[in-house]
């Protein structure tokens, strides 16, 4: 059974991490993909495609408003015998797609409801009312949610309790002492946790109120408050204000919430309204009494005084007095610690699970495992090779068949530079050696392939990556699946070794084998150009082919180690604000080596806005400035970038990046090359708009 799931986000919210609960505990015949809308929101990516689902992002921009389009051909691909929608907006778009399909093709629709329909806007509102029509079924997380709904839907919808890993949730019990340290907390102090983004349904504000009343009673508990959202400046504005210190700890997003919440004592939210929170399903697996608000999902799971303490919404003098109760009443808190621990088998995903399946199967009329259109994605096998060929590693042996090889292969032969470009990326890499492998036939290399080393940084978690740059076949041997035989080979050996994914850029020619194979389609890099003067734009337009692989002459600027040696990168050094890109590794060490050799022909120009690494290559009949590598606003990277072009006599400059038209940079119509990734971890990849790359990073060597 084949099963979408349109989702807006795949943040840290709760929802998001019911999808991840669920997926992990679907039936082997469940066959998932999920789509979202918000590049930014992608923190759940690598957990999600851990558990087998093959996720992506219908925006290439934070901005990007074709993602409707892009959802609508998705759903009317057939190749989904269910779309199951999470959020109202995304939803209603997916319903309408399903609905312009014709009967015979068109997949069910079920529809979960994680929040009140008041809690919308007007217009999401309206719009999924007017299509929830087409619902197959209806699904909500709390019998509040249920009464929120009107329209048709209102009168198919069933309130079902979603769950939870719970033994998942309490194998973290064992890092308790650590997480306290971690966060200075001591043995004997009480703490309270609390999971809720800053979002106005949360109620910061009751919160900080609640520590503000309890620091002045002299009550010694302290807060933990994991969490991020769009009204972070306010509450950590509030929090200054309040002078709460370190009686609150502001965390933070944190991917262990749940580890940092097996930490605290009890478990309290103040939210104003609420579904069936997951934070507080994890609480009670973790054992914690509960001290939240009457609201939504809680008020109808709870009992007051019986295993949790409940107290009226937007009323911070009841809640911190609540609080104190379970602080000093120690055999209260011994009760509500049991009440948890008892109820959170209650909380198991398993049954969710169950209920879901049984779902899909009543409105699309398929069992579990069913394969009613026969669209199964291929799976490539290693191809059974000749028994005279054999795969084995490179050895420097190899080194002068494997360079004859590929300069034949590349239309290079006896071209003295190349040899040293290989030694360069291959041997020198910053990081680390490629690995390599070869198919023999005897004493002939019949095949090569290697896997160029590279490193990203995102969130300040180093990423692990290869890019597949060489790889080429004898004549004589071709058609005999070497090039497939290659690459899985080299694949399983870089799992092995702990690498995250695999990425490239390839032509047209070799993308479809690299798709059999597994590899996914990023997107489109976004390339701009910049033209010198009217000249330029012709020499441009009539010059569209590869540019060429060597670097032209260039005087401007200085050469790199010179910028380095002056210590040019420590000033222009400085933190991604933004931590969902993903960005090269890069320091001084690896400035050094990528654009430092003074043969590749790299320059370094500045304007004390920005800098520049570039270098000019011919495209052509004309002469291309290409920026590889930029210090700076975009805007101000632009207008230097055109400027170098006109002093360098370039026609144009080149660059990975959106447009700017201010500064003279229109968009490359057909985009620019297509990024490609396989992974081989549960990192996850992450949608274009949170790549962060330059014309250095994919620039073919």
């Amino acid at each position: 059974m084949r099963v979408l799931w349109v989702v807006k986000g795949l943040g840290p919210g709760g929802a998001e991490r019911l999808l991840c609960a669920a997926a992990a505990s679907h039936s082997d015949g469940v066959d998932i993909e999920c789509a979202y809308v918000l590049p930014w929101k992608d923190h759940l990516v690598g957990e999600l495609e851990s558990a087998g689902v093959i996720t992506q992002c219908l925006s290439q921009k934070r901005t990007d408003v074709r993602w409707p389009g892009r959802l609508l051909r998705l759903v009317r691909s057939g190749r989904f015998d269910i779309v199951h929608v999470h959020s109202p907006l995304p939803g209603s778009v997916a319903r309408l797609a399903a609905r312009s399909m014709p009967s015979s093709s068109r997949p069910a629709v079920v529809s979960t409801e994680h929040n009140r329909w008041a809690t919308h806007r007007w217009p999401t509102r309206i719009l999924n009312r007017v299509t929830s029509r087409w619902n197959g079924a209806t699904i909500a997380v709390t019998d509040e949610v249920r009464s929120s709904i009107s329209g048709p839907a209102a009168e198919q919808a069933v309130t079902l309790r979603h769950g939870i890993d719970v033994a998942k949730a309490q194998v973290e019990l064992a890092h308790r002492a650590a997480i306290r340290a971690e966060l200075g907390i001591g043995d004997d102090e009480f703490v309270v946790g609390t999971v809720a983004n800053y979002r106005p349904q949360k109620d910061y504000p009751n919160l900080l109120q609640v520590a503000r009343l309890l620091a002045d009673r002299d009550v010694p508990v302290r807060i933990v408050a994991i969490g991020q959202g769009p009204q972070e400046a306010e509450v950590r504005t509030l929090h200054a204000d309040l002078d709460l210190g370190e009686r609150v700890i502001l965390t933070g997003f944190r991917d262990d919430a749940v580890r940092v919440m097996a930490a605290c004592d009890a478990f309290t939210l103040a939210s104003a309204w609420e579904g069936l929170p997951v934070a507080l399903m994890e609480a009670m697996a973790l054992g914690l009494p509960m001290v939240v608000t009457d609201v939504g999902g809680m008020a109808e799971e709870l009992t007051d005084g019986v295993d949790a303490l409940l107290v009226p919404p937007r009323n911070a003098p009841a809640l911190a007095d609540a609080i104190e109760r379970v602080w000093q009443n120690v055999s209260l808190r011994k009760d509500l610690t049991a009440a948890s621990a008892e109820r959170a088998a209650e909380f198991g995903v398993d049954r969710t699970v169950e209920s879901v399946e049984a779902t899909y199967s009543r409105v699309s009329g398929l069992v579990v495992g069913d394969d009613a259109r026969g669209g199964a994605v291929p799976v490539v096998r290693p191809p059974k090779l000749s028994p005279s060929l054999e795969i084995r590693e490179a050895t420097l042996d190899d080194r002068g068949r494997i360079l004859a090889l590929l300069q034949r292969s590349l239309g290079v032969d006896g071209d003295q530079r190349y040899p040293k470009l290989f030694e360069w990326k291959h041997d020198l890499n910053h990081f680390g050696p490629s690995p390599m492998w070869v198919v023999t036939d005897g004493d002939r290399i019949a095949g090569f392939r290697a896997f160029m080393r590279w490193e990203f940084v995102r969130g300040g978690e180093v990423v692990r990556a290869v890019r597949a740059v060489d790889t080429a076949t004898d004549l004589d041997s071709r058609g005999q699946g070497l090039f497939t035989a290659l690459t899985l080979h080299g694949l399983e050996a870089m799992s092995a070794d702990g690498v995250d994914f695999v990425y490239n850029t390839p032509n047209t020619q070799s993308l479809p084998g690299y798709l059999k194979m597994g590899w996914r389609e990023v997107g489109r890099l976004p390339v701009a150009v910049g033209f010198s003067g009217p000249t330029g734009v012709a020499h441009a337009l009539g010059s569209r082919v590869p540019a060429e692989r060597w670097s032209l002459d260039l005087d401007v600027g200085v050469p790199a180690l010179d910028w380095l040696d002056r210590g040019g990168f420590d000033e222009r050094l400085s933190v991604d604000s933004d931590g969902r890109r993903l960005r090269t590794n890069a320091d001084a060490a690896y400035l050094a080596w990528r654009f430092g050799a003074s043969w590749l022909g790299y320059r370094v120009v500045e304007d004390g806005e920005c800098t520049l690494i570039v270098r000019a290559r011919g495209r052509g009949s004309s002469k291309e400035l290409a920026v590889v590598a930029e210090f700076g606003e975009p805007v101000a990277v632009q207008r230097l970038a055109r400027s170098v072009a006109r002093a360098a006599r370039c026609s144009h400059a080149l660059r990975i990046g959106r447009p700017g038209l201010a500064a003279g940079f229109v968009a490359l119509p057909l985009g620019g090359p297509l990024l490609t990734v396989l992974a081989l971890s549960d990192a996850g990849t992450p949608p274009l708009a949170n790549w962060g790359l330059t014309l250095g990073d994919v620039e073919l060597f």
